[in-house]
């Protein structure tokens, strides 16, 4: 009636190799990147990283990272391991859509991906 309707979401379109070289800065600063959802041709991902248990200190030991439903303990192993149509989450030609950040229990914290102004930094124009 005035006009008041819901605002059309915004997506950030970015390079997942910019998305894996800023989770592996954080961990090399001791901090937990967080988790993001993203599309890439068509089928949702989950990745990124975060403390766990949750209630201990954010510090290298306590961060692991996340892709899909897997785990890992060691970066190394996280960017071997995570493949998308066979190739490196890091080489992946096109880009992603990053359509949730910050999410703990299915919610997203972050109401925008780009709340994080490095994602926003990098990411591409569409």
């Amino acid at each position: 009636m005035f006009g008041f309707g819901k605002k059309e979401k915004k997506s950030l379109w970015i390079m997942s190799g910019d998305v894996v070289e800023i989770i592996k800065s954080d961990y090399d600063n001791d901090m937990a990147f967080t988790l993001i959802e993203f599309l890439y041709n068509g089928q949702k991902y989950r990745m990124g990283s975060c403390v766990l248990p949750t209630n201990e200190e954010e510090k290298k030991e306590n961060i692991y990272f996340v892709f899909q439903d897997e785990v890992y303990k060691d970066f190394g192993e996280f960017q071997a391991k995570c493949c998308i149509d066979g190739k490196k989450i890091s080489d992946l030609e096109m880009p992603i859509e990053i359509i949730k950040a910050g999410i703990i229990d299915g919610e997203a914290l972050l109401r925008t991906p780009w709340g994080d102004t490095r994602l926003a930094q990098k990411a591409l124009k569409k």
